[in-house]
Protein backbone atom coordinates (compact mmCIF):
# COMPACT_ATOMS: atom_id res chain seq x y z
CA UNK A 1 0.00 0.00 0.00
CA UNK A 2 1.22 3.36 -0.62
CA UNK A 3 0.41 6.17 1.64
CA UNK A 4 -0.63 8.69 -1.44
CA UNK A 5 -3.45 5.89 -2.13
CA UNK A 6 -5.37 6.38 1.41
CA UNK A 7 -8.16 9.07 2.81
CA UNK A 8 -7.33 10.09 6.98
CA UNK A 9 -10.21 7.86 8.02
CA UNK A 10 -10.39 5.14 5.78
CA UNK A 11 -11.06 1.60 8.11
CA UNK A 12 -9.46 -1.56 7.44
CA UNK A 13 -9.53 -5.18 8.61
CA UNK A 14 -6.28 -6.23 9.68
CA UNK A 15 -6.93 -9.25 11.77
CA UNK A 16 -9.71 -12.13 11.42
CA UNK A 17 -10.45 -15.46 12.24
CA UNK A 18 -13.35 -17.52 13.06
CA UNK A 19 -14.81 -21.42 13.79
CA UNK A 20 -17.93 -22.63 12.51
CA UNK A 21 -19.15 -26.22 11.99
CA UNK A 22 -16.73 -26.44 9.10
CA UNK A 23 -13.31 -25.56 10.62
CA UNK A 24 -11.34 -23.75 13.08
CA UNK A 25 -10.29 -21.23 10.81
CA UNK A 26 -11.29 -18.88 7.76
CA UNK A 27 -8.92 -20.81 5.41
CA UNK A 28 -10.99 -23.97 6.12
CA UNK A 29 -14.15 -22.58 6.03
CA UNK A 30 -13.48 -21.04 2.39
CA UNK A 31 -12.85 -24.21 1.07
CA UNK A 32 -15.69 -25.78 2.31
CA UNK A 33 -17.54 -23.33 1.29
CA UNK A 34 -16.28 -23.47 -2.38
CA UNK A 35 -16.07 -27.55 -2.55
CA UNK A 36 -19.97 -26.91 -1.71
CA UNK A 37 -19.95 -28.77 1.26
CA UNK A 38 -22.33 -28.91 3.95
CA UNK A 39 -21.95 -28.76 7.62
CA UNK A 40 -25.56 -30.22 8.69
CA UNK A 41 -25.52 -32.82 11.08
CA UNK A 42 -27.82 -34.56 13.48
CA UNK A 43 -27.98 -32.73 16.61
CA UNK A 44 -26.72 -34.85 19.70
CA UNK A 45 -26.55 -32.62 23.07
CA UNK A 46 -29.86 -32.71 23.20
CA UNK A 47 -33.17 -34.90 22.22
CA UNK A 48 -34.79 -33.09 19.51
CA UNK A 49 -38.13 -34.96 19.51
CA UNK A 50 -40.98 -32.93 18.67
CA UNK A 51 -39.03 -30.42 16.72
CA UNK A 52 -39.85 -29.53 13.14
CA UNK A 53 -36.31 -30.95 12.33
CA UNK A 54 -33.36 -32.63 13.77
CA UNK A 55 -30.51 -30.89 12.14
CA UNK A 56 -27.83 -28.02 13.00
CA UNK A 57 -24.78 -26.81 12.01
CA UNK A 58 -22.90 -27.87 15.20
CA UNK A 59 -19.39 -27.65 15.83
CA UNK A 60 -19.04 -31.37 16.77
CA UNK A 61 -16.07 -30.94 19.52
CA UNK A 62 -18.31 -28.93 21.54
CA UNK A 63 -21.02 -31.32 22.10
CA UNK A 64 -19.35 -33.72 24.56
CA UNK A 65 -18.63 -30.74 26.61
CA UNK A 66 -20.91 -30.03 29.52
CA UNK A 67 -24.18 -28.34 29.52
CA UNK A 68 -23.47 -24.35 30.45
CA UNK A 69 -19.87 -24.84 29.41
CA UNK A 70 -19.68 -24.92 25.53
CA UNK A 71 -20.49 -21.28 25.64
CA UNK A 72 -16.78 -20.30 27.08
CA UNK A 73 -15.52 -23.45 25.03
CA UNK A 74 -16.37 -21.85 21.80
CA UNK A 75 -14.87 -18.15 22.58
CA UNK A 76 -12.24 -20.15 23.92
CA UNK A 77 -11.05 -21.21 20.62
CA UNK A 78 -11.30 -17.96 19.06
CA UNK A 79 -9.29 -16.82 21.49
CA UNK A 80 -6.54 -19.69 21.14
CA UNK A 81 -4.81 -17.41 18.32
CA UNK A 82 -2.74 -14.37 18.74
CA UNK A 83 -5.23 -11.59 17.93
CA UNK A 84 -3.65 -8.28 17.22
CA UNK A 85 -5.33 -6.06 19.57
CA UNK A 86 -3.73 -3.61 22.01
CA UNK A 87 -4.95 -2.45 26.11
CA UNK A 88 -6.79 1.01 24.53
CA UNK A 89 -8.99 -0.49 22.01
CA UNK A 90 -12.31 -0.34 22.14
CA UNK A 91 -13.82 -3.58 22.18
CA UNK A 92 -17.46 -4.69 21.04
CA UNK A 93 -18.95 -7.70 21.24
CA UNK A 94 -22.21 -9.78 19.70
CA UNK A 95 -24.57 -11.82 20.91
CA UNK A 96 -28.10 -12.82 20.78
CA UNK A 97 -28.20 -14.88 23.71
CA UNK A 98 -24.62 -15.65 25.37
CA UNK A 99 -24.41 -18.64 27.50
CA UNK A 100 -28.66 -19.22 27.46
CA UNK A 101 -27.58 -22.48 28.29
CA UNK A 102 -27.56 -21.02 32.41
CA UNK A 103 -30.15 -19.98 32.31
CA UNK A 104 -31.39 -23.40 30.74
CA UNK A 105 -29.65 -25.23 33.87
CA UNK A 106 -31.01 -22.66 36.32
CA UNK A 107 -35.11 -23.06 35.40
CA UNK A 108 -34.58 -27.39 34.94
CA UNK A 109 -32.87 -27.25 38.53
CA UNK A 110 -35.02 -24.62 40.11
CA UNK A 111 -35.06 -27.20 43.06
CA UNK A 112 -31.24 -26.34 43.82
CA UNK A 113 -29.39 -23.57 44.49
CA UNK A 114 -29.55 -20.32 41.94
CA UNK A 115 -26.65 -20.44 38.97
CA UNK A 116 -24.55 -17.66 39.02
CA UNK A 117 -24.37 -15.81 35.95
CA UNK A 118 -22.98 -12.47 34.25
CA UNK A 119 -25.50 -10.90 32.61
CA UNK A 120 -23.13 -10.74 29.24
CA UNK A 121 -20.40 -13.60 30.33
CA UNK A 122 -18.88 -12.65 26.76
CA UNK A 123 -17.97 -8.83 27.56
CA UNK A 124 -16.37 -10.17 31.06
CA UNK A 125 -14.60 -12.77 29.10
CA UNK A 126 -13.27 -11.29 26.71
CA UNK A 127 -12.35 -7.82 28.28
CA UNK A 128 -10.14 -10.09 30.30
CA UNK A 129 -8.99 -12.41 27.92
CA UNK A 130 -7.82 -9.74 25.02
CA UNK A 131 -6.61 -7.19 28.40
CA UNK A 132 -9.00 -4.39 26.84
CA UNK A 133 -9.85 -2.20 29.17
CA UNK A 134 -12.86 0.17 30.10
CA UNK A 135 -13.91 0.58 26.59
CA UNK A 136 -16.50 -2.45 25.98
CA UNK A 137 -19.61 -2.85 25.29
CA UNK A 138 -22.24 -5.53 23.77
CA UNK A 139 -24.36 -5.21 20.58
CA UNK A 140 -28.05 -7.16 20.37
CA UNK A 141 -29.55 -6.72 17.40
CA UNK A 142 -30.64 -9.82 16.66
CA UNK A 143 -29.11 -11.38 13.57
CA UNK A 144 -27.72 -8.11 12.70
CA UNK A 145 -25.43 -7.95 15.68
CA UNK A 146 -22.00 -8.15 14.63
CA UNK A 147 -22.95 -6.05 11.62
CA UNK A 148 -24.26 -3.58 13.50
CA UNK A 149 -20.98 -3.55 15.81
CA UNK A 150 -18.76 -3.61 12.71
CA UNK A 151 -20.90 -0.77 11.39
CA UNK A 152 -20.42 1.07 14.59
CA UNK A 153 -17.04 0.17 14.70
CA UNK A 154 -16.02 1.83 11.33
CA UNK A 155 -18.16 5.01 12.49
CA UNK A 156 -15.99 5.15 15.66
CA UNK A 157 -13.32 5.52 13.23
CA UNK A 158 -14.14 7.52 11.05
CA UNK A 159 -15.34 10.22 13.40
CA UNK A 160 -11.82 9.41 15.00
CA UNK A 161 -13.36 8.36 18.56
CA UNK A 162 -10.93 6.05 18.35
CA UNK A 163 -7.89 4.09 15.81
CA UNK A 164 -8.61 0.58 16.75
CA UNK A 165 -11.66 -1.44 17.50
CA UNK A 166 -12.49 -5.13 17.82
CA UNK A 167 -15.52 -6.98 16.99
CA UNK A 168 -16.00 -10.20 18.78
CA UNK A 169 -19.30 -12.15 18.04
CA UNK A 170 -20.77 -15.61 19.15
CA UNK A 171 -23.45 -17.58 19.85
CA UNK A 172 -23.94 -21.58 20.15
CA UNK A 173 -27.14 -23.65 19.45
CA UNK A 174 -28.91 -24.53 22.44
CA UNK A 175 -32.65 -26.08 23.14
CA UNK A 176 -33.87 -22.75 23.60
CA UNK A 177 -32.86 -21.41 21.27
CA UNK A 178 -33.55 -25.00 18.64
CA UNK A 179 -37.21 -25.04 20.69
CA UNK A 180 -37.93 -20.91 19.80
CA UNK A 181 -37.27 -21.42 15.86
CA UNK A 182 -39.23 -24.64 15.65
CA UNK A 183 -41.89 -22.80 17.22
CA UNK A 184 -42.40 -20.01 14.81
CA UNK A 185 -42.51 -22.42 12.21
CA UNK A 186 -39.49 -21.09 10.25
CA UNK A 187 -37.27 -24.28 10.50
CA UNK A 188 -37.15 -26.10 7.86
CA UNK A 189 -37.96 -29.71 8.37
CA UNK A 190 -35.09 -30.72 5.98
CA UNK A 191 -32.20 -28.44 4.48
CA UNK A 192 -31.28 -25.47 3.94
CA UNK A 193 -32.45 -23.52 0.47
CA UNK A 194 -31.12 -19.82 0.18
CA UNK A 195 -33.03 -18.37 -2.59
CA UNK A 196 -34.44 -21.29 -4.13
CA UNK A 197 -38.28 -21.06 -5.17
CA UNK A 198 -38.48 -24.76 -2.72
CA UNK A 199 -36.90 -23.14 0.19
CA UNK A 200 -38.86 -23.68 3.36
CA UNK A 201 -36.85 -22.37 6.09
CA UNK A 202 -33.62 -22.10 7.94
CA UNK A 203 -31.29 -24.56 9.88
CA UNK A 204 -29.65 -23.22 12.95
CA UNK A 205 -25.74 -23.43 13.54
CA UNK A 206 -23.02 -21.89 15.52
CA UNK A 207 -19.65 -19.81 15.35
CA UNK A 208 -18.00 -17.64 16.59
CA UNK A 209 -15.42 -14.97 15.22
CA UNK A 210 -13.45 -11.58 15.13
CA UNK A 211 -12.25 -8.64 13.45
CA UNK A 212 -9.86 -6.38 14.29
CA UNK A 213 -10.65 -2.86 12.59
CA UNK A 214 -8.16 -0.16 12.34
CA UNK A 215 -7.99 3.47 10.88
CA UNK A 216 -5.80 4.33 7.59
CA UNK A 217 -3.54 6.61 9.79
CA UNK A 218 -2.74 3.66 12.68
CA UNK A 219 -1.97 0.98 9.72
CA UNK A 220 0.49 3.37 7.97
CA UNK A 221 2.24 4.29 10.93
CA UNK A 222 2.41 0.57 12.39
CA UNK A 223 3.27 -1.00 8.95
CA UNK A 224 0.29 -3.44 9.12
CA UNK A 225 -1.08 -5.53 6.38
CA UNK A 226 -4.76 -4.58 5.28
CA UNK A 227 -7.29 -7.50 4.66
CA UNK A 228 -9.78 -5.12 3.56
CA UNK A 229 -11.66 -2.01 3.91
CA UNK A 230 -14.98 -0.99 5.19
CA UNK A 231 -15.88 1.51 1.94
CA UNK A 232 -19.10 2.05 3.51
CA UNK A 233 -22.59 1.20 5.82
CA UNK A 234 -25.75 1.74 6.67
CA UNK A 235 -28.35 0.72 8.89
CA UNK A 236 -32.22 1.35 9.17
CA UNK A 237 -35.37 -0.11 10.99
CA UNK A 238 -38.68 -1.11 8.92
CA UNK A 239 -40.77 -0.86 12.24
CA UNK A 240 -43.08 -3.56 10.90
CA UNK A 241 -43.36 -6.42 13.20
CA UNK A 242 -41.32 -7.89 15.54
CA UNK A 243 -40.43 -11.02 13.56
CA UNK A 244 -41.29 -10.81 10.06
CA UNK A 245 -39.85 -8.23 7.38
CA UNK A 246 -41.05 -5.81 5.22
CA UNK A 247 -42.54 -7.44 2.54
CA UNK A 248 -41.12 -4.55 -0.42
CA UNK A 249 -37.99 -4.63 1.41
CA UNK A 250 -38.15 -0.92 1.89
CA UNK A 251 -35.85 -0.59 5.17
CA UNK A 252 -32.87 -2.91 3.20
CA UNK A 253 -33.22 -0.30 0.45
CA UNK A 254 -32.68 2.66 3.21
CA UNK A 255 -29.21 1.06 4.24
CA UNK A 256 -27.86 -0.09 0.73
CA UNK A 257 -28.57 3.34 -0.52
CA UNK A 258 -26.78 4.76 2.81
CA UNK A 259 -23.69 2.21 2.41
CA UNK A 260 -23.43 3.05 -1.27
CA UNK A 261 -23.48 7.08 -0.16
CA UNK A 262 -21.22 6.58 2.58
CA UNK A 263 -18.75 4.51 -0.24
CA UNK A 264 -19.09 7.58 -2.95
CA UNK A 265 -19.80 4.92 -5.46
CA UNK A 266 -23.08 3.95 -7.32
CA UNK A 267 -24.51 0.58 -7.16
CA UNK A 268 -23.53 -0.23 -10.85
CA UNK A 269 -19.37 -0.60 -8.72
CA UNK A 270 -20.94 -3.28 -6.68
CA UNK A 271 -19.43 -6.95 -8.30
CA UNK A 272 -21.57 -9.46 -5.81
CA UNK A 273 -23.77 -9.41 -2.89
CA UNK A 274 -23.39 -11.52 -0.06
CA UNK A 275 -26.86 -11.76 1.12
CA UNK A 276 -28.38 -12.46 4.42
CA UNK A 277 -30.59 -15.87 2.89
CA UNK A 278 -31.92 -17.73 5.80
CA UNK A 279 -33.94 -19.89 3.11
CA UNK A 280 -36.82 -18.66 4.59
CA UNK A 281 -39.66 -17.78 2.39
CA UNK A 282 -40.46 -14.03 3.71
CA UNK A 283 -36.85 -12.79 4.55
CA UNK A 284 -35.34 -14.22 0.95
CA UNK A 285 -38.48 -12.66 -1.01
CA UNK A 286 -37.85 -9.25 0.93
CA UNK A 287 -34.38 -9.35 -0.02
CA UNK A 288 -34.85 -10.45 -3.95
CA UNK A 289 -37.41 -7.06 -3.89
CA UNK A 290 -34.59 -5.19 -2.66
CA UNK A 291 -32.15 -5.61 -4.40
CA UNK A 292 -34.25 -5.64 -7.85
CA UNK A 293 -35.34 -2.03 -6.39
CA UNK A 294 -31.47 -1.11 -6.20
CA UNK A 295 -29.84 -2.59 -8.63
CA UNK A 296 -32.48 -2.83 -11.55
CA UNK A 297 -31.52 -5.53 -14.37
CA UNK A 298 -28.03 -4.67 -13.20
CA UNK A 299 -28.07 -7.18 -10.11
CA UNK A 300 -24.52 -8.67 -9.40
CA UNK A 301 -23.95 -11.94 -8.28
CA UNK A 302 -26.16 -12.98 -5.45
CA UNK A 303 -24.66 -15.80 -2.84
CA UNK A 304 -25.41 -16.97 0.89
CA UNK A 305 -23.75 -19.38 3.16
CA UNK A 306 -26.43 -20.28 5.59
CA UNK A 307 -26.82 -23.37 3.20
CA UNK A 308 -23.54 -24.66 4.57
CA UNK A 309 -23.08 -23.59 8.24
CA UNK A 310 -26.67 -22.50 8.95
CA UNK A 311 -28.28 -19.70 10.83
CA UNK A 312 -25.69 -18.47 13.16
CA UNK A 313 -27.60 -15.91 14.53
CA UNK A 314 -25.45 -13.20 16.40
CA UNK A 315 -22.19 -13.84 14.62
CA UNK A 316 -23.30 -14.47 11.33
CA UNK A 317 -22.65 -10.59 9.88
CA UNK A 318 -19.30 -11.39 10.90
CA UNK A 319 -18.39 -14.49 9.51
CA UNK A 320 -20.09 -13.25 6.11
CA UNK A 321 -17.78 -10.16 6.26
CA UNK A 322 -14.80 -12.09 6.16
CA UNK A 323 -16.37 -14.88 3.77
CA UNK A 324 -16.67 -11.67 1.66
CA UNK A 325 -13.25 -10.14 2.15
CA UNK A 326 -11.80 -13.46 0.76
CA UNK A 327 -13.89 -13.35 -2.15
CA UNK A 328 -12.27 -9.86 -2.82
CA UNK A 329 -9.19 -11.16 -2.60
CA UNK A 330 -9.49 -14.38 -4.65
CA UNK A 331 -11.80 -12.45 -7.02
CA UNK A 332 -14.22 -15.58 -6.45
CA UNK A 333 -18.12 -16.09 -5.41
CA UNK A 334 -18.53 -19.48 -3.75
CA UNK A 335 -21.78 -21.91 -4.64
CA UNK A 336 -25.00 -21.29 -2.95
CA UNK A 337 -25.33 -24.57 -1.11
CA UNK A 338 -28.82 -25.97 -0.96
CA UNK A 339 -29.63 -24.07 -4.19
CA UNK A 340 -31.72 -26.65 -6.41
CA UNK A 341 -34.15 -24.27 -8.44
CA UNK A 342 -33.68 -20.27 -8.31
CA UNK A 343 -36.51 -18.16 -7.50
CA UNK A 344 -37.70 -16.53 -10.43
CA UNK A 345 -36.66 -12.66 -10.46
CA UNK A 346 -33.29 -13.96 -9.21
CA UNK A 347 -32.44 -16.64 -11.16
CA UNK A 348 -29.60 -15.26 -13.04
CA UNK A 349 -27.52 -14.22 -10.08
CA UNK A 350 -27.28 -17.43 -8.21
CA UNK A 351 -25.65 -20.30 -8.74
CA UNK A 352 -25.01 -23.53 -7.80
CA UNK A 353 -21.44 -23.72 -9.03
CA UNK A 354 -18.43 -21.45 -7.69
CA UNK A 355 -17.46 -18.45 -10.22
CA UNK A 356 -15.04 -15.68 -10.97
CA UNK A 357 -15.64 -12.25 -10.17
CA UNK A 358 -13.73 -9.16 -11.58
CA UNK A 359 -14.38 -5.93 -8.89
CA UNK A 360 -13.54 -4.41 -6.33
CA UNK A 361 -16.81 -3.99 -4.13
CA UNK A 362 -18.80 -6.26 -2.31
CA UNK A 363 -22.19 -5.40 -0.81
CA UNK A 364 -23.09 -7.86 2.51
CA UNK A 365 -26.37 -7.28 4.39
CA UNK A 366 -28.23 -8.54 7.20
CA UNK A 367 -31.96 -8.07 8.30
CA UNK A 368 -32.86 -9.42 11.80
CA UNK A 369 -35.84 -9.80 14.28
CA UNK A 370 -37.22 -6.19 15.33
CA UNK A 371 -36.50 -5.44 11.38
CA UNK A 372 -33.42 -3.87 11.47
CA UNK A 373 -31.60 -4.17 8.39
CA UNK A 374 -27.42 -3.26 7.82
CA UNK A 375 -25.29 -3.10 4.61
CA UNK A 376 -21.63 -3.24 4.75
CA UNK A 377 -19.70 -2.39 1.44
CA UNK A 378 -16.13 -3.91 1.75
CA UNK A 379 -13.02 -2.74 -0.41
CA UNK A 380 -10.56 -4.70 -2.00
CA UNK A 381 -6.73 -3.52 -1.04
Amino acid sequence: MEEGTFGLNTVHIIDCGCVTCLGDSLDTLWQSLLGNTCGFKPVRRFNTDGYVNNLAGCIAELDDIPHGKRFGAILEKVCQRSIQTTADAVLLTATTKDNIELHEKYIRDSDKEPVKFSACSMIDYLAKTLGIGNHALNINAACASTSSAILWGAEMIDNEETDMVVVFGGDIVSEFVFSGFSALKVMSPDIGRPFDVNRNGLILGEAAGYAVLMSETKVLKEKRTSLGKIKGWGVSSDAHHITAPDRNGSGLQRAIHSALTKASIGADDITAINGHGTGTVHNDAMEITAFSKVFGDAMPPVFSIKGAIGHTLGPCGLIEVLVGLRCLQEQIIPPVTGLQCPEPGIEACVTMEKTSMNGNYLLTTNSGFGNINTALILEKV
